[in-house]
């Protein structure tokens, strides 16, 4: 986040910066915490929203290999800690 910045601020600026999707309605949504095998403790705030039209693009290649839609209960693995996290606290997305 960038100083002064609200959560769904942050939001909405880095999926447009990441995947050239505008999106809408950004709300907090839930709180994971997470203890990364390297000693790391973070707390990710997740933010729920609509992306009403659009593909994701790549926009850092030299970050991401790319962006797929997944049904929730279908997710790859490995996930994100975090997501991962979420998946079984039992949460849905609506």
């Amino acid at each position: 986040m960038d100083e002064g910045e609200r959560p769904e601020e942050t939001a909405r600026r880095e999926v447009l910066e990441e995947t050239g999707l505008l999106i809408e309605r950004p709300r907090i949504g839930p709180v994971t915490e997470d203890h990364f095998p390297e000693g790391k403790h973070f707390l990710t705030t997740f933010v729920i929203a609509e992306a009403p039209t659009g593909h994701p693009l790549n926009l850092e290649p030299t970050k991401c290999d790319g962006w797929e839609w997944f049904d929730w209960d279908t997710l790859p693995t490995p996930l994100f800690l975090p997501l991962q996290t979420l998946h079984q606290t039992g949460y849905r997305p609506t």
